[in-house]
Formats: structure tokens, C-alpha cells, sequence
């Protein structure tokens, strides 16, 4: 009982800062009534419309919606209010029409005005960009965005602020041929949302050989699938398959290589904290590199910054790198890569995933109790310990002033806290319903991260990497992702107890029983 209370004193203190937290920041929208650009919507607007809309104005390529489907009507309405509405979620009626919008057939060649292209009437699935062009006031080249932090990538909550000239309205840079270099990002995104898929579930696929014939691959396997993709995200070269395809490649051989070269935990941990490290230099100086990696956002709510699914498989290395630098260096060690971890999963520059913030948190209080030999009781205090590093970070951005997902997931205090609770049902867990076959790798990653709780030969890394993934599932609204990742992550940390509970066994009862030699009398 003393544990659910404090535990109960935790979550208030956290709430309580988030209303802290949120009442710094004001709407981007205060103060800015006067709307400087109309804005038109243009019948049948198409990207082959781009050349000639980036003779007059700087050109993009604009998201309607969050969500699987969209239309006409749903991108209307979040254009009007300056919101990116999810169409898995009812909008709300009390969100307040913000501009005006004029329809026409065709777009005009002076500004000020704001040129957009529309998806159809009907419902159609969310998986298209329309165009955009900003007219006059100086705009000219390529539009970019606060929100994507994607040159040329506009969301359809740009429109409004840009319109009413609000701090984070679009901006441009320069671009001698805006139109080109959109039918490049334009290939570049429907490769890298073909991509997602199909490279995560080769990666898991390959962590599953590994852990079943050569476990002591595992960790560097995982290490090489993310740097591969960090690297891709960097070329932006090829089509889906060669991709997927150098992605496995660069698997087998980062496990194979690092069982050969990496066999002292020291040479590993910081092979797996120098991964961590780079996705982090990368958000800093390219973040769209990791947006149009193959395994990263999908670009609809998500344009930067760490996904749920990034964010589940670069767990594993940061888990792992902590607890081998901390049996070298000891408990500073840890601190340092849980701290680099906190900030790449969740700083607003970087990572800027809210629920990871809590799953970190969860992860490295549960890996810390484990690693201490100290009763589990103290889950709560050193859990309390964590949520207080979060909650100094979402300080430290509020002050940014700046578009930020991790303070939005904790905006309003309670009242919010009950807002993203409620969403979470459509968001979440009608998917986890519809993809059932999810739970699979949802069953093996449980089944695995109990046996490794009740095994003598193994560390606190199976049950802390259970954990995060149960925090995981509970704050994020990807358990599609989220499992197949988090199943990865499970082997790459717990590839010998798969070996030993399944391969072992096998091979014993294969192997044929030796020829007793007989005694001479």
C-alpha cells in the first residue's frame, strides 16, 4: 500500500508540473486576428500545376490529414482552424474558424495569396500530397515549415498561420527549381512510407535467426539495422526493394562482424551508445534524413524526430550500452547514455516523442533498481526520480516557445491528461483490435521477457525492456509498430536465453546418442 501511495504522489507532482508546463506557453494564434493572405482553394490543383505556381511564389507539397483516410471536407477543416485533425478522432466543435477561404477554378498570378490543392469529395486513403504555393510578400523558392522540418513539406496547419503571419507561418529558401526538387521529395516520401514496413519486419525476422543459431549476434545485428537505416536516410538513393534489401545486408554482417570484433562488453557498449549518439548529431544538423529513412516517421502526424517504432528499436542499444558501460565505469556511465537517451528520444530538437519520454523514464528506473540488487519496492522512488528528469525537460522546452510534441502530450494538467486517456481507445487500441495478428510478436516478447525475469543466468535488461514496452503500449498510439519493434529489441537483448531455452533442446534431441563401448571381459 505504501508503494500505490507513493506512487499516487508521483503521478499528482507530475500532473501539477504539467499545468506548470502548459500555462507557459501561449496559442500561436494569440494576437493575430487580421488575415494578410486569402487563401484559395483551386479545383482539380495537381503537382504537374507546380512549374508554373513556382514562376510566381514558393511552391510545397501539403499533408491534409493525420490518420489512414482523408477528403476534401476533413482537410477543409483543419485548414480553417490551423489544426492537423486525425481522422480516427471526432473533431471537436467548440475549435474556432480562423480565416476566411475563397474557391476558384483557377489560381491567381499576384498575391498576397495562399494557392491550394484539395483531395477529393469522397473519401480516399491519406497516402498523396497536394500542392501549395505561397504568392507575393517575397516569397519565392521552397516552403519550409516548423511543423515537418521537411524542406518543401508543408502541413495542412501551416495554412492558417501563415495566412494570419503567426510566429511559425510558413517561411521560404532558396531553390532555383522549387518544382524539381518537389518531384524528388515527392518519390523520396512514397519510398520511405513503402519502405517502413517491410524493413521492419525484415530486421525482426533476422534478430529471430540470430537468436535461434548464433545469439551472440544479436545486439550488433540490431546496432548495424539501425545505423543502416540512419545511413539511407542520409543517401536518399534507390527504390523500396534494394533498400529493404541493403538494410538485411547490413544486419547480417553487423552481426556477424560484431561477434568477431566486439567480444569485450566495453568495445559493444560503446558501439551501441555511438548508434544512439548519431541519430541524435543527425536530428541536429539533417533532421529530414531521418524523416525520409526507410524506418522513419510516417509523415502524416509525425514529420521528424523519433517514432514510436524508432523509438522502441533504439531502446535495445541504449538499455544495453548503459548497463555494459556501467560495469566498466560504473553508475556514471549509466547516467550520461540514459540521459543522451532521454534527450534524442524526447528534446524538442530532436527526437520530440512525448510518450517515449515515459517509456525512457520507465525503462532506465526499472533497468537502474534491477542493475542495484535493491528491492523492487524501490521501483516507485527511483520511477518518481525519472518522472522528475521529464518534467525538467518539458521546462526547459517550454521555454523554446517553440512547436513541440512532448509538451503538447502534456499540456493542460489533468483536464489533458484526460483528453490523450480518451484518445487513446480510437487512436490505439481499435488498431491493436483490427491488426490482431500483431499480438503475436506482442506474445513472444512477453513469453521471452518472463523467462528472462526467472532466470538465473540472465541480468535486469529482459524485464526492464518488458516494461518499457508495457509503459509503451499504454502512452503510444502505435502498437502495430510498437510490437514488432519491441519483439526485435526483446532478442537482441535476450538472444542467449532464446538460444539456450529453444535451440539447445532441439539439437540435443537431434543428435544422435553415442555408441556405448563395449567392455572387454
Amino acid at each position: 500500500m505504501k508503494a500505490v501511495r507513493a506512487l499516487g504522489v508521483v503521478c499528482a507532482l507530475a500532473l501539477l508540473l504539467a499545468e506548470h508546463a502548459g500555462a507557459q506557453t501561449s496559442s500561436d494564434f494569440a494576437g493575430h486576428q487580421r488575415q494578410v493572405f486569402r487563401v484559395v482553394v483551386v479545383r482539380d490543383l495537381s503537382l504537374a500545376d507546380l512549374p508554373q505556381l513556382a514562376t510566381v511564389g514558393a511552391v510545397g507539397l501539403v499533408v491534409p490529414n493525420a490518420g489512414p483516410r482523408t477528403s476534401a471536407a476533413d482537410a477543409f477543416a483543419g485548414m480553417v482552424r490551423g489544426i492537423l485533425y486525425n481522422t480516427r478522432l471526432a473533431r471537436p466543435h467548440a475549435d474556432v474558424v480562423l480565416i476566411r477561404v475563397q474557391k476558384a477554378r483557377s489560381f491567381p498570378l499576384t498575391g498576397p495569396a495562399i494557392v491550394i490543392g484539395l483531395p477529393p469529395e469522397h473519401r480516399v486513403a491519406n497516402d498523396r500530397r497536394y500542392p501549395v504555393a505561397v504568392i507575393g510578400r517575397g516569397y519565392h523558392g521552397l516552403l519550409s515549415s516548423s511543423l515537418t522540418r521537411v524542406p518543401g513539406l508543408v502541413s495542412i496547419a501551416d495554412i492558417a498561420r501563415t495566412a494570419l503571419q503567426t510566429p511559425h507561418m510558413l517561411r521560404d529558401q532558396k531553390d532555383a527549381n522549387g518544382a524539381r526538387t518537389l518531384q524528388r521529395l515527392e518519390s523520396h516520401i512514397v519510398v520511405s512510407r513503402d519502405s517502413t514496413m517491410a524493413t521492419s519486419v525484415l530486421v525482426l525476422g533476422l534478430l529471430v535467426f540470430f537468436a535461434l543459431f548464433f545469439p551472440q549476434g544479436t545486439a550488433g545485428a540490431l546496432g548495424a539495422a539501425l545505423a543502416a537505416n540512419l545511413a539511407l536516410g542520409w543517401m536518399l538513393a534507390g527504390s523500396t526493394g534494394p533498400r529493404v534489401a541493403l538494410v538485411g545486408a547490413c544486419t547480417v554482417a553487423g552481426g556477424i562482424l560484431a561477434a568477431r570484433f566486439l567480444r569485450s562488453g566495453t568495445r559493444l557498449g560503446l558501439a551501441l551508445v555511438a548508434v544512439v549518439m548519431a541519430y541524435a548529431a543527425t536530428m541536429v544538423v539533417h533532421p529530414e534524413a531521418l524523416s525520409l529513412a526507410p524506418m522513419g516517421p510516417e509523415l502524416t502526424s509525425r514529420f521528424f524526430g523519433v517514432s514510436n517504432l524508432l523509438e522502441t528499436f533504439l531502446l535495445a542499444p541504449a538499455l544495453l550500452g548503459a548497463k555494459l558501460l556501467a560495469d566498466r565505469y560504473g553508475w556514471l556511465a549509466f547516467a550520461a547514455v540514459a540521459l543522451l537517451t532521454l534527450l534524442t528520444i524526447a528534446e524538442n530538437q530532436l527526437g520530440s516523442d512525448g510518450g517515449g519520454a515515459i517509456v525512457v523514464g520507465v525503462a532506465f528506473a526499472v533497468l537502474a533498481v534491477g542493475m542495484s540488487g535493491a528491492a523492487w519496492r524501490l521501483v516507485v522512488p527511483a520511477l518518481g526520480l525519472a518522472a522528475l528528469a521529464v518534467f525538467v525537460l518539458l521546462d526547459l522546452d517550454a521555454a523554446t516557445n517553440s512547436p513541440d510534441h512532448l509538451r503538447g502530450a502534456l499540456h493542460g494538467g489533468v483536464n489533458g491528461f484526460a483528453h490523450v486517456v480518451a484518445n487513446r481507445v480510437p487512436l490505439a487500441y481499435t488498431r491493436m483490435i483490427e491488426q490482431w495478428w500483431l499480438l503475436i510478436p506482442a506474445a513472444a516478447a512477453l513469453i521471452i521477457g518472463v523467462a528472462a525475469s526467472r532466470s538465473r543466468r540472465t541480468t535486469a535488461l529482459g524485464l526492464t525492456m518488458l516494461a518499457a514496452l508495457g509503459a509503451s503500449l499504454l502512452v503510444n498510439d502505435s502498437p502495430g509498430p510498437v510490437m514488432i519493434a519491441g519483439l526485435a529489441a526483446v532478442l537482441a537483448i535476450e538472444g542467449g536465453l532464446v538460444y539456450r531455452s529453444l535451440t539447445l533442446p532441439v539439437l540435443r534431441r537431434l543428435s544422435p546418442s553415442p555408441t556405448p563401448i563395449p567392455q572387454q571381459s
